[in-house]
């Protein structure tokens, strides 16, 4: 049976942080509400399937958070961004979930398959691709217009909201 989008789960407790987004002090509730859901959202409604958890810093602030992803998420989203990846037979293809099982040093239980940068980028790239559905503007803030299948990372610049740290690489 072929794996899908609608088999990855929301949740997995111990997961491995590979990006940390901060948004600015003062983001609004509503705002920090509605970013997190899309980000963990089921692709199907629009969201990148990822895992969130807020840092709670000293002083009590949730403006910190911990995104990450499924190894299944992960192996997807290599397919996704067409990864091209070592075969047993040496030669380099674009990797397939698929044919996972032709790519040299993949096994099911190892979660190094993918090198920490591939799995930073597969997660940039579906930041980076979260789209408007049928929002017209980023809650709490009515001046940020969304469009239809327009990005949200490109609106969510407009505010005091993203600045995305990834561990070891920065960018958004």
């Amino acid at each position: 049976m072929a794996e899908s989008w609608s088999f990855l789960d929301a949740f997995e407790p111990n997961f491995r942080p590979l990006v940390v987004i901060e948004l600015a002090k003062g983001t609004k509730e509503e705002t920090l509400k509605w970013f997190t859901k899309r980000i963990v959202d089921k692709k199907s409604n629009g969201g990148a399937q990822l895992l969130v958890k807020p840092l709670v810093t000293e002083s009590g602030d949730e403006n910190i958070y911990l995104v990450g992803a499924s190894h299944l998420r992960l192996l997807l989203g290599a397919e996704t961004v067409g990864l091209v990846k070592e075969c047993n037979d040496n030669s380099m293809r674009t990797f397939t979930y698929s044919s996972r099982k032709t790519f040299k040093d993949f096994a099911d239980d190892n979660h190094n398959f993918l090198t920490m940068a591939e799995c930073q980028y597969i997660i940039k790239h579906e930041l980076e691709n979260l789209r408007a559905k049928d929002e017209k503007m980023i809650p709490g803030y009515p001046q940020a217009k969304l469009y239809p299948g327009k990005s949200i990372g490109k609106q969510c610049s407009l505010l005091p909201v993203t600045h995305c740290i990834d561990i070891g690489w920065c960018s958004w």
